[in-house]
């Protein structure tokens, strides 16, 4: 089985090697709305990857891998996540963190994994408390598999998000299996029903109807500045996407770039966007 080469640089930043690719772990803020301003509450965890100085697609990359080697891979990702994490300033360390959910199928394997999981946030100042477990949208071949799986996470403290509502798996029969702490909006189903008023609608109902189940909703994506008023209107917690702060490479000056998104005292901070389409 595959493990990567973890490294860290001069600079700080933890980077991975496999077979002539570069893995790098980049962040991007996750905000919430709090009367009239955008503050910045937790960070996703993004894979960058490059070979020679090229980037590659994600997808690329990991089409590449055998079964067994993603297995493998997967939660090794997660590893250079956390010790990455240590760049961002302590109250932002929150993190959303991708898990695929065929890992579930293959219980011998993921308890170790968690239990590796936890030492390596330990290591680092992190409780599972302060990490959002992502369920990716990837089809999986045995859900009582994965309920245990998310049981599991569950159990240990960490909170629960499906990933990329609308797109694959990421459907309401997922939502209703894994009861999840959080709901992200898949960008593209959130840039389908911000185009019409009947599209935003549905947007509103879906909102609110995970809102009583007490789910929190993420929506994903936003990449223009009337979206982010049209995003407060449907009634989600939260936002993420490039209009609000593109991602960015894990290194020292991680808390900087942070603290220019914060709420500053006297009103110098991320207020919404009030413009209409």
């Amino acid at each position: 089985m595959p493990n990567l080469q973890i490294e860290r640089r001069d600079g700080g930043a933890f980077v991975a090697r496999h077979a002539g690719f570069v893995l790098q772990t980049a962040f991007q803020p996750v905000f919430r709305f709090e009367k009239g301003r955008l503050v910045p509450v937790a960070c996703e965890a993004l894979l960058r990857v490059t070979r020679d100085d090229v980037p590659i697609v994600n997808d690329a990359f990991f089409s590449g891998l055998g079964a067994d080697d993603f297995l493998a891979l997967e939660p090794q990702l997660r590893t250079l996540h956390v010790r990455n994490a240590r760049n961002l300033p302590s109250g932002q360390r929150r993190l959303f963190l991708n898990f695929d959910p065929r890992i579930a199928e293959n219980a011998s394997r993921f308890e170790p994994d968690l239990r590796e999981l936890g030492e390596e946030l330990r290591a680092t100042g992190l409780s599972p408390a302060d990490i959002v477990c992502e369920i990716t949208e990837a089809e999986t071949v045995d859900n009582e598999a994965l309920k245990r799986f998310v049981w599991e996470l569950r159990a240990r403290g960490y909170l629960v998000a499906v990933d990329d509502f609308g797109a694959r798996a990421s459907r309401m029969e997922r939502v209703r299996m894994l009861t999840p702490d959080i709901v992200k909006f898949d960008n593209r189903l959130v840039k389908r029903l911000m185009s019409t008023d009947s599209g935003v609608g549905t947007l509103r109902v879906l909102v609110e109807r995970f809102r009583r189940d007490g789910i929190q909703c993420v929506l994903e994506g936003l990449e223009a500045l009337w979206e982010i008023g049209l995003a407060e209107s449907t009634g989600a917690t939260m936002v993420q996407g490039f209009v609000l702060a593109a991602p960015r490479l894990a290194g020292p000056d991680l808390a900087a770039w942070i603290a220019q998104y914060r709420p500053a005292r006297g009103g110098d901070d991320i207020r919404l966007a009030r413009s209409v389409r």
